[in-house]
């Protein structure tokens, strides 16, 4: 029993960390209405600034753009050298450099309100959760740009030598005295802010904008100045969270934002309304990871199944299917639309003429645009299970990454190790992402909007700790036989090192870029004859309005699921073509985060449209796109960044996306058109 005393007690610093995420979560949903997955990433960005100006005493500046870039990629030559840090001299001293830090962080908060959130205040959850995760991914990279991400750097503590390097006795256990002296400080703010929001005029008017900002404004009190306060207190609590903890945990560009699911599971526990409820219930979720750690790791009786890892994703279910939709509604003077899903329609001489275009490139193009087509081509059609799922039914999932490697490890079992012939091991895969779609589908008939965003993001660590991480048909830690044979049919090969009479010796062959656009074809297909099928009306009148959906006697619940079992499938089919062109697949692949980034890019492309998902393909990392930008641009390690930039930008200045907006444009040009040759007909 002092054993688990003793991991209980360990536990404070990281209860310290989810609580601290909880509450700033919390207070950032009660005064504006988002849920900032950013947060944990400002607490890293901040985290770091504050070692740059203890050990060199600067300030980074995020990468800024370079408008003369594409003449130095022409020319090769640089033209414009933009500063990456502000040097005040020697290094500050830790107290100094935690109110620079500080002050960082709070201008970060405004800026983020002021440029972003403010101009998404009446949009739809997914607009504001899009947003934050291109914040997230700008935040990340701008660390690795100006810092590095190989190796942790060494940070100043601000607690004193004397807390770190000596333990003592509470109930038998020995238990470093930081780790409560953080706990306490959590705790502390956690009150202050408690009654920062009871008893003062601040806390006070930030509940009454948020629960009815008409009558709120009629009082003079101004929802815009309340909403940039509370970002400004949120940012600052994240970095002074960041800077205290990160010498316990290390710092590396990706720790706190793994942390945010965690402190997700305590704010939703809270219902975003109670900072004492979260911080409690994050702090309760870090001592029961501890215990279930130490269990799986000390007792030989209880099962090694990684429960530690999977714990906030129980919570995060439990909460979300026992309360039902936990988010507080928000009276806000209006609301946006979620982005339009226009009817694509089939133009066979185009659509013919795109096809030959990219087969006549994967046949006799240069190796790098080959292998930069079969990556969008794979990306499309990740693109395109969102388009089903959140373009059509209106569900955010983060999810999808997860159902690829479903498939890909069910197809080295299903294939290669069981000897199952293609195309069955194929569908067989595809078919246990679908099955796993559904299930994660389930908390979709409860919950909506960003409660489902973090269901669904918690389903994909879940699904990581348990199948990818543990055994069974769908390991892939560990295991070096997750492997892939050729896909073959009627003894004709069409994988990545078969046979084929032109640029056959290169890898991966024509053949396989063949086989992936014949498949990239039907999906797209199927996909457009779904929007114009009674199934695609009925999704979008689930979008639109699901109780008034269900008054005209459409099965939302169905509905849901069978959308999530669709995007599933396609995003299945996915990964198993990205297996075959890897011959092997290693954990990495799926990352969380790394789903969060397919969001991004499916949403810059166009989140609800086929062509969407198209121009999305071309955007993937090694992707087409990508591979004529570089010709042009080293975008080099810059690449991540930009697209968080630019997925921010999209959320506020064009939802619609880069269809939305080419559609816009044909539009304009075809209106002018018109209206000269009306103007020539009247002369």
């Amino acid at each position: 029993m002092g054993e688990y005393v003793q991991q209980l007690l360990l536990s404070s610093g990281a209860g310290a960390i989810f609580a601290a995420l909880a509450i700033g979560l919390v207070l950032t949903y009660r005064a504006a209405g988002v849920i900032n997955f950013a947060h944990g990433a400002i607490a890293t960005y901040v985290a770091y600034t504050y070692t740059s100006l203890v050990n060199e005493g600067e300030i980074p500046i995020p990468p800024l753009p370079n408008p003369v870039a594409p003449i130095e990629g022409i020319l090769g030559i640089e033209l414009l050298d933009l500063p990456t840090s502000v040097d005040f001299g020697d290094g500050w001293s830790k107290w100094a450099a935690l109110a620079g830090a500080l002050v960082v962080a709070g201008a970060l908060g405004l800026a983020f309100h002021y440029i972003v959130f403010r101009a998404l205040r009446y949009q739809p959850a997914l607009t504001k959760v899009v947003a934050s995760i291109g914040l997230m991914l700008a935040l990340q990279s701008a660390v690795v740009l100006r810092f590095g991400g190989a190796r942790p750097p060494a940070i100043e503590p601000l607690l004193p030598a004397s807390l770190r390097m000596r333990t003592v006795k509470v109930l038998g256990a020995a238990v470093p005295p930081d780790r409560f002296v953080m706990l306490g400080l959590i705790l502390a703010i956690t009150a202050g802010l408690w009654l920062l929001f009871r008893a003062t005029r601040f806390g006070l008017n930030t509940r009454a904008a948020a629960e009815h900002e008409q009558h709120a404004t009629l009082l003079g009190i101004s929802a815009d100045r309340q909403a940039a306060l509370s970002w400004v207190l949120a940012a600052v609590l994240a970095g002074f969270v960041g800077v205290l903890v990160a010498p316990v945990t290390s710092l590396t560009p990706t720790n706190f934002t793994l942390f945010i699911v965690p402190g997700l599971g305590g704010a939703l526990l809270g219902r975003f309304t109670s900072f004492w409820v979260a911080a409690l219930g994050a702090i309760a979720i870090a001592m029961g990871q501890n215990v279930l750690l130490f269990a799986e790791i000390d007792q030989e009786w209880f099962p090694n199944l990684n429960l530690d890892a999977v714990l906030p994703f129980a919570v995060v279910v439990i909460a979300m299917m026992l309360r039902g939709e936990v988010l507080p509604g928000r009276g806000s003077a209006a609301t946006g639309r979620l982005p339009a899903a226009p009817e694509t329609r089939w133009r066979p001489g185009l659509a013919l003429t795109g096809i030959a275009v990219v087969a006549v490139l994967i046949v006799w193009g240069p190796f790098d645009y080959r292998i930069g087509l079969t990556n969008s081509m794979i990306g499309a059609m990740l693109a395109l299970s969102l388009v089903v799922v959140t373009g059509y039914v209106g569900q955010i999932s983060l999810a999808q990454l997860a159902f690829t490697g479903v498939a890909a490890a069910g197809l080295a079992s299903f294939g290669t190790e069981a000897g199952i012939p293609f195309p069955f091991a194929l569908l067989l895969a595809a078919a246990a992402a679908t099955a796993f779609g559904v299930v994660v589908a389930l908390p979709s008939l409860r919950v909506r909007g960003s409660s489902l965003a973090i269901v669904t993001l918690a389903s994909a660590v879940a699904i990581d700790q348990l199948f990818f991480r543990g055994e069974g048909w769908f390991r892939i830690e560990g295991n070096p036989h997750r492997t892939f044979d050729d896909p073959s049919l009627f003894g004709i090969e069409f994988g990545p090192a078969s046979d084929f009479p032109i640029n056959g010796d290169e890898f991966p062959t024509p053949a396989f870029g063949l086989f992936v656009l014949v498949v990239l074809v039907a999906l797209c297909a199927g996909v457009v004859r779904l929007r114009q099928s009674r199934l695609g009306e009925q999704m979008l009148a689930v979008r639109a309005n699901e109780r008034a959906a269900a008054a005209a006697g459409v099965s939302v619940a169905g509905v849901k699921l069978t959308a999530f079992a669709i995007a599933a499938f396609i995003a299945g089919v996915a990964g198993a073509l990205n297996g075959y062109k890897l011959e092997s697949i290693r954990i990495g692949s799926f990352d969380v985060l790394l789903s969060l980034s397919l969001l991004a890019f499916a949403y810059l492309g166009g989140i609800a449209s086929v062509t969407g998902a198209l121009w999305a393909g071309t955007l993937f990392s090694a992707g087409i796109g990508v591979v004529v930008g570089e010709e042009f641009i080293d975008l080099g390690r810059y690449e991540s960044y930009i697209a968080g930039v630019l997925l921010t930008a999209t959320a506020v200045l064009n939802p619609e996306g880069i269809d939305g907006f080419d559609r816009a444009q044909r539009a304009r040009l075809a209106r002018w058109w018109a209206n000269r040759r009306a103007a020539a007909v009247a002369t």
